[in-house]
């Protein structure tokens, strides 16, 4: 536990500090309240080679690492970086620059039979196993989206529907801790969603996620090793799937 029931203090350092500051350099810049963040590569680039973009700022002004924005109609995207720490930045940004809707797409390792490389999940919870929702709440085992923009989504992706997990550590997702997640609801694991939604939550954003599934994970230690499924195609035709469906049939 890193947040006090106790501490009725203000944080120090605030996004919006942050953003008007030297350290951030980033000047008056204004989102639309849409944003799809990508935590896998080559989303910003599918975007900006196949829709008319336009680009809102080279340096959006979070704390951790820069980085462009951009936008089609009314809706922006970028990268949301890596890890839990990294898109807790990058939502306390854009929230402060006018974001009130994200839509999260990544990548995620399934260790559920039913689930295969390839196939869409859109979360409906995701158990806490990073270390910075707890700096938001005192106590958190699980976080949810907005159930509306989830459910809008799924049907738009004809997407599975399932629980995740967000760790990170990624060398120390043993069999055990994999049979006590599925225990506890979760399919599938990544590093960012339970951030995702527990820190919109925090700061009044309705957040949902897609996430493809790149890699599946034996269920018991006399399987095969595990191997990496997604190849280039396999890649690009996920990000046309999803993209396409976002920006034409969600937001």
């Amino acid at each position: 536990m890193w947040k006090y029931e106790c501490d009725d203090t203000r944080p120090i350092i605030t996004a919006k500090a942050n953003a008007q500051s030297l350290h951030a350099s980033g000047g008056e810049i204004r989102l639309p309240e849409t944003a799809m963040l990508f935590f896998m590569s080559g989303g910003v680039e599918y975007l900006t080679q196949n829709f008319d973009c336009q680009v809102i700022t080279q340096s959006l002004p979070r704390f951790l690492q820069k980085c462009p924005v951009y936008a089609t109609g009314d809706v922006c995207f970028l990268h949301g970086g890596r890890g839990a720490p990294q898109a807790a930045d990058t939502l306390e940004t854009i929230h402060a620059l006018g974001v009130k809707r994200v839509i999260s797409i990544g990548l995620c390792g399934a260790f559920m039979p039913d689930i295969n490389a390839g196939d869409v999940v859109v979360p409906d919870m995701a158990l806490v196993e990073e270390g910075t929702s707890l700096h938001y709440y005192s106590h958190i085992e699980r976080a949810y989206p907005d159930a509306e923009l989830a459910d809008k989504l799924r049907a738009a992706l004809n997407a599975k529907r399932a629980g995740v997990v967000s760790s990170d550590a990624v060398y120390r997702q043993t069999f055990y801790k994999e049979r006590l997640w599925r225990e506890c609801g979760a399919a599938c694991v990544e590093m960012e969603t339970s951030v995702i939604f527990s820190v919109s939550a925090y700061l009044g954003i309705k957040a949902a996620a897609a996430l493809v599934v790149s890699d599946v994970h034996p269920t018991d230690e006399g399987a095969p090793d595990w191997h990496w499924h997604m190849d280039g195609d396999m890649r690009r035709a996920a990000l046309e799937r999803v993209i396409s469906t976002v920006v034409d049939d969600v937001v």
